[in-house]
């Protein structure tokens, strides 16, 4: 997978989707103005709604690819035996199925994604074009699902 590429998602569509840029929105493409007190609420608001739409692209371009490949196996980011090593340092495990390293190799992977996307739509808010501990440790902190980081990844604020 390129992660510098991505597909244009419209809902009427019946055709395969174009590929794009990967990011379908930044905060740069929102109305600049200064914001006053009554409209920082607005553009925070915005910026959220952009992040919101972000991942939800990236969750649908994610469920086409996985949809479209044909052979899944072959098809894998993380090395396999890395993946069965870590399973079996369980002592519980006993047995581990052909399938279920390729599996979890891809859950590590979407997480991984997720979790870059989510820092980096944190980069751009700063204006920035370098991805930071602070902008993991931001988006950590804003989605619930991902508090059980919390103690792997302090709190930075730059």
């Amino acid at each position: 997978m390129d992660l510098n590429q991505s597909m244009e998602f419209t809902p009427s569509a019946t055709s395969s989707p174009q590929i794009h840029n990967f990011m379908p929105m930044t905060s740069f493409m929102l109305p600049f103005h200064q914001p006053s007190n009554e409209d920082g609420e607005e553009v925070k608001q915005a910026h959220l709604l952009v992040q919101k739409r972000s991942l939800e692209l990236f969750w649908y371009q994610q469920l086409l690819e996985i949809h479209n490949i044909s052979a899944f196996k072959s098809h894998h980011q993380l090395p396999l035996a890395r993946m069965k090593r870590i399973m079996k340092s369980n002592k519980d495990v006993k047995m581990i199925s052909a399938d279920t390293p390729i599996l979890f190799s891809k859950a590590c992977e979407l997480f991984i994604l997720e979790l870059t996307l989510r820092a980096w739509l944190h980069t751009e808010e700063g204006k920035r074009r370098t991805l930071q501990r602070c902008d993991v440790s931001k988006a950590i902190r804003q989605e619930e699902a991902l508090h059980f980081l919390f103690d792997v990844v302090p709190l930075i604020n730059h």
